[in-house]
C-alpha cells in the first residue's frame, strides 16, 4: 500500500492537470476583467484560457488592439471600414460580399490569425501595393476585414485559385502593358496574372472596376473610352500630371483595354 502511494499522488496531480481552470479563469489572475457581457477572454482574445503559464495562454493571443472586431460597433472597425473604401481594397479583393478575384478571398478569413493578416499588410507580398499604413490604420483594416469575415456565409468547399501570379513572365515577346506601362506601373490580369515592374505610379488593378479609388474625374469612373482619352494627352485631364501622352494605335488601345478587365 505505501508503494503505491507515490503513484497515487502523481496520479492526482494529472488529474488536476487535466481539469484545469475554467475559460478565461487563467487570465484574470493576472488580467483585469472587461467587456464581461462578451462572455470569457478567448472569445475575444482567443489564446489558452485555461493555462496559467504565459507562453501557454498567451498562444494564438489577438492583442487588444486587433480585437476590436469583436464588439459591436466599434468604432475603429468603422475606421478601418473607411479606408478600405479610400484606398480601393475590393478593386482586387472580395470583402463583404462586395469586390473582384484578382487577389485573395478576404472573407474567407473568419477564424484566420488577425496578428498574421497585420505582417501581410505592413509587409504586402509581391504585386500588393505598399501603401505605407502606420500601426493605428493597419489595426483598423484588420478589424474590418475580419468584422467582415465574421459576417461571410461560410464557404462550401475549399475552391480553387482563379488565377495563380508568378513573378517571372514566360518568355517571348512582351505584351502591350509591359512595352508601354509596365516601366512605372503594375498590374493584376484575369489572363496575364501579374504584369509590371514599376512602382513609381498608381497600381492600376481593377482600373475599370467600380472600387478603383482615383477616378478619371470626380463623378467619372475609369472607361475604355476615358482611358484612351487619358493616354493621347494626360495633363488635358490633369494639368499637373507628370505622366507624359501615350502614343498607341486603335489595336494597341483595344489589347490594352481587354488586359485591364476583369471578366
Amino acid at each position: 500500500m505505501v508503494a503505491r502511494l507515490p503513484l497515487l499522488i502523481l496520479l492526482c496531480l494529472v488529474l488536476a492537470a487535466c481539469v484545469g481552470k475554467a475559460p478565461g479563469e487563467g487570465c484574470l489572475s493576472c488580467h483585469p476583467s472587461h467587456y464581461a457581457e462578451r462572455g470569457s477572454c478567448v472569445s475575444c482574445h482567443r489564446g489558452n484560457g485555461k493555462s496559467v503559464r504565459k507562453a501557454i495562454a498567451h498562444h494564438r493571443l489577438i492583442p487588444a488592439e486587433l480585437a476590436h472586431f469583436t464588439v459591436p460597433g466599434s468604432r475603429r472597425v468603422e475606421e478601418g471600414k473607411r479606408l478600405v473604401e479610400r484606398f480601393g481594397c475590393r478593386r482586387c479583393h472580395n470583402l463583404g460580399g462586395k469586390g473582384t478575384r484578382l487577389a485573395a478571398d478576404l472573407d474567407r478569413l473568419a477564424g484566420d490569425d488577425p496578428v498574421r493578416l497585420f505582417g501581410a499588410i505592413k509587409r504586402p507580398v509581391l504585386f500588393m501595393p505598399d501603401f505605407h499604413f502606420d500601426d493605428r490604420q493597419t489595426a483598423g483594416l484588420v478589424n474590418a476585414v475580419m468584422a467582415f469575415a465574421a459576417k461571410a456565409p461560410r464557404p462550401v468547399s475549399g475552391g480553387l485559385p482563379v488565377v495563380v501570379h508568378f513573378a517571372s513572365p514566360q518568355q517571348g515577346e512582351k505584351n502591350i502593358f509591359e512595352k508601354k506601362c509596365g516601366g512605372c506601373h503594375r498590374l493584376l490580369t484575369a489572363r496575364e496574372g501579374a504584369l509590371g515592374n514599376g512602382d513609381v505610379a498608381p497600381n492600376l488593378s481593377g482600373l475599370f472596376t467600380p472600387f478603383y479609388p482615383t477616378p478619371f474625374k470626380p463623378g467619372e469612373p475609369w472607361t475604355p473610352e476615358r482611358l484612351g482619352r487619358w493616354l493621347d494627352n494626360p495633363r488635358a485631364v490633369r494639368p499637373d500630371t507628370p505622366m507624359p501622352p501615350v502614343r498607341l494605335s486603335l489595336t494597341e488601345k483595344k489589347q490594352l483595354t481587354e488586359m485591364l478587365k476583369i471578366d
